[in-house]
C-alpha cells in the first residue's frame, strides 16, 4: 500500500511538471517552417538501431535516429524541392554491412536527382579499422578528412577466443550436440582453435566481404579494384596519403565543410535530419499500408526488451507474434515488411514467429523479409517461409543448424569445497542439472533431439524455399554466408536494400514498384501518455533500469567478457549466432 502511495503522489507530481513545461511550450511554440534553401545535416558517426528499442521513453524526451529514420529523410529530401544537398558525419564506431550498404544505396538515389553529399570525418578509425565507415563514405560525391586524420581502410579481421583451457583450469565441462561440422558457436567453449571447418567458414566470408568494400569504393571513388585492393595492403594512411591516392577530396574542417555545403547549395541554411523529416514529414504515409515489424536482437520467449543502458536486445517471440497478429486482424493491412536483424536464439520462439508469418499468408497478406546485418540461424528460420527474401550483399544469413547443450560446473563446484545433495524421481530428472555432466543416457537423449531439429530445419528449408535434399543439404551444414553467397544457393531471391524489399512488397499486392503506399510500424510507437503510465507503475525502461543501473555499472566490462561463457551454461537446444566470433569493426 506504502508503495502505491508513493507511485501515486509521484506520478501526480510529475503530471503538474509536466502540465507547467507543455503550458510554457504550447504558450512560445510558432508552427514550426522549413526554409527555402535546405542542406541536410546527418550524423552517421554511430550505429542505428534499425528501430526505437522497446521501453525507450522515446515519446517523452525524443529518440536517437533510427536507420528507418535516416532513409526516410533521405527518401523524402531527394524530391523535395528545398533541400540542395547534404553534409553528413561518418567515421566513427563501424556500424553493419548491411546497415552501410542501406545507407550507400539511399545516398546514390540521394545524389542521382543532382543533389551533392559531402561526408566529413575526423578519422576513419582512431586506433582502429574505419573499414565500413569509409566504405559508407566512398558512396558521397565528395569526402573530407580533418588535419591528423587518417583512412584506417585495413581490411577485415577475425578474432575468436578459444576459452577450453581456461574452463578445463576453472572445472567448467561443455557438452555439445552441433548439427553439423559448420555450426561452430560452442567451439569457443570446446576447441583449443579453429576447426578446419570454422576456418573455411571463417576465410570465405572475410574474404567475400572484403571484395564488397574494395568494390564498393572503387565504384564510389572512380578507382581501380586492383589500386584500392593496394591501398588496402599500404593502410591505414595519413591525410596527406589518402589524399593523394583519391581516397578524399580534401584536408579540411566540420565547420568548412558545412561552410561549403552552403555555398554550394548557394546561400542555403543547415537543418539536421531529424528536424527536416517532423516538419516535411517521412515519404511513405499515403495509400495502402504496409505493416513494418522489425525483429531485432536475440529471439527469445516472452515480450521484447533492452538494447538501452542495460540489457540485451531482445526479440520476444510473444512481442513479435502480437504484432504480426495485429497486422493480420488489420483490415487496412494489405501486406507485410518483415525487417530481420538477429542472430538467432531460441527454437521455440523462432518457430511461434515462423507460425505467425505462415498465418499471413494464409489470411492473404504477403510477407517480404528484409534482411539486415544479420539473418541467421533462427534469423533465417522466421524468413524461410515469407513470400520474397532480400538480403544486403553483406547479411550474414543461413546457418542452418543447432546447438544442444550444456556445460556442467561440477568439478569447479568441488574446488569451492562446494557438495550438493541430490534427490531425483525419474531417470533423466537431473539430465539439465549443472552440477553433473550427462550420462551416455542422457547423452542419447540429446542427440535425439539434436538430429530431430535439425531435420526439421533441413524440411522446412527444402519445402519453403523449394530446394531438392541435396542442394539443402549444400546450403547447410552450419555454414554461415554472405547474402551474395546466399543467391547463388537460393536461400534468398534477391539482393537489395529496404527500398528493394518495399518496392517488391509493393508488387506482390499488384502496384508499381514506386506506388505510395503507409509504412506504418506494428507495433506503434507508445504515445506521451503511454510513456507517463509505464514510468509512474515501475514498468518502464528507465524504472528499471535505475534501479540496477549502479550496480551494474561497475560489473560491466566484466560481464561483457564473461558473456558467452555465461550464455553457454544455459542447457537447452537453440539456434546460435554465427559464425563463432566475428568480431565487429574488425
Amino acid at each position: 500500500m506504502l508503495k502505491f502511495l508513493v507511485r501515486l503522489f509521484a506520478f501526480l507530481g510529475f503530471l503538474v511538471f509536466a502540465g507547467i513545461v507543455a503550458a510554457i511550450v504550447f504558450a512560445v511554440r510558432r508552427e514550426p517552417t522549413l526554409p527555402e534553401r535546405i542542406v541536410l545535416e546527418l550524423d552517421l558517426d554511430q550505429p542505428l538501431a534499425d528501430s526505437p528499442s522497446p521501453g525507450s521513453l522515446s515519446a517523452l524526451f525524443g529518440h536517437e535516429a533510427t536507420l528507418r529514420d535516416m532513409l526516410d529523410t533521405l527518401e523524402r529530401a531527394r524530391t523535395d524541392r528545398r533541400v540542395r544537398g547534404l553534409v553528413a558525419r561518418v567515421g566513427g564506431h563501424e556500424m553493419g554491412f548491411a546497415q552501410a550498404q542501406d545507407l550507400r544505396a539511399a545516398i546514390e538515389r540521394f545524389r542521382a536527382t543532382g543533389r551533392f553529399a559531402i561526408a566529413f570525418s575526423e578519422g576513419f578509425g582512431e586506433g582502429g579499422s574505419g573499414n565500413r565507415s569509409y566504405y559508407l563514405a566512398s558512396a558521397f560525391d565528395e569526402v573530407w578528412l580533418q588535419p591528423l586524420g587518417m583512412v584506417s581502410l585495413t581490411g577485415l579481421a577475425a578474432e575468436v577466443p578459444f576459452a577450453r583451457d581456461a574452463l578445463d583450469w576453472l572445472g567448467l565441462q561443455p557438452q555439445v550436440q552441433q548439427r553439423e561440422e559448420y555450426k561452430s558457436f560452442a567451439e569457443t567453449f570446446t576447441q583449443r582453435d579453429f576447426s578446419p571447418a570454422h576456418r573455411e567458414e571463417m576465410e570465405a566470408l572475410l574474404a567475400d566481404l572484403t571484395q564488397q568494400i574494395v568494390d564498393g569504393v572503387a565504384r564510389g571513388r572512380r578507382l581501380d579494384a586492383g589500386a584500392v585492393r593496394a591501398l588496402v595492403d599500404q593502410a591505414p594512411l595519413l591525410e596527406q596519403e589518402a589524399l593523394q591516392a583519391r581516397l578524399v577530396d580534401r584536408i579540411g574542417y566540420r565547420d568548412e565543410a558545412h561552410a561549403e555545403g552552403e555555398r554550394r547549395a548557394g546561400g542555403a541554411e543547415t537543418v539536421d535530419a531529424l528536424e527536416y523529416l517532423d516538419i516535411a514529414g517521412p515519404p511513405n504515409d499515403d495509400g495502402p499500408t504496409v505493416a513494418l515489424v522489425t525483429v531485432a536482437g536475440t529471439i527469445s520467449r516472452g515480450e521484447s526488451g533492452g538494447g538501452g543502458p542495460v540489457g540485451e536486445l531482445t526479440a520476444g517471440s510473444d512481442s513479435v507474434v502480437e504484432a504480426l497478429n495485429d497486422a493480420i486482424d488489420d483490415d487496412d493491412v494489405r501486406a507485410i515488411l518483415l525487417r530481420i536483424d538477429t542472430g538467432g536464439g531460441s527454437v521455440t520462439a523462432s518457430e511461434a514467429i515462423r507460425r505467425a508469418v505462415v498465418r499471413a499468408r494464409e489470411a492473404g497478406k504477403p510477407v517480404i523479409a528484409s534482411m539486415g546485418d544479420m539473418a541467421a540461424s533462427g534469423g533465417y528460420w522466421i524468413a524461410m517461409n515469407t513470400d520474397r527474401i532480400v538480403a544486403a550483399p553483406g547479411t550474414i544469413t543461413g546457418s542452418i543448424g543447432v546447438i544442444a547443450g550444456k556445460m556442467s560446473a561440477g568439478a569447479l563446484s568441488e574446488k569451492l569445497g562446494v557438495r550438493w545433495g541430490v534427490i531425483e524421481e525419474g531417470k533423466n530428472a537431473g539430465m539439465w542439472s549443472l552440477t553433473r555432466p550427462f550420462d551416455e543416457a542422457e547423452m542419447a537423449r540429446l542427440s535425439a533431439v539434436a538430429d530431430a531439429s535439425y531435420a526439421a530445419f533441413l524440411t522446412q528449408v527444402g519445402a519453403a524455399r523449394k530446394l531438392p535434399p541435396d542442394k539443402v543439404r549444400a546450403a547447410a551444414r552450419g555454414r554461415a554466408w554472405t547474402g551474395n553467397q546466399a543467391l547463388a544457393l537460393g536461400l534468398v531471391d534477391e539482393l537489395g536494400d529496404q527500398e528493394t524489399a518495399l518496392a517488391r512488397t509493393r508488387q506482390a499486392i499488384g502496384l508499381a514498384p514506386d506506388a505510395p503506399v503507409t509504412l506504418t510500424p506494428f507495433p506503434a510507437p507508445k504515445s506521451t501518455l503511454e510513456e507517463v503510465m509505464d514510468l509512474a507503475s515501475g514498468k518502464g525502461d528507465l524504472v528499471q533500469g535505475l534501479a540496477v543501473l549502479r550496480q551494474v555499472a561497475a560489473l560491466k566490462p566484466w560481464l561483457a567478457a564473461l558473456r558467452p561463457i555465461v550464455e553457454a551454461t544455459a542447457p537447452g537446444t537453440r539456434f546460435a549466432s554465427p559464425p563463432g566470433g566475428l568480431v565487429p569493426g574488425r
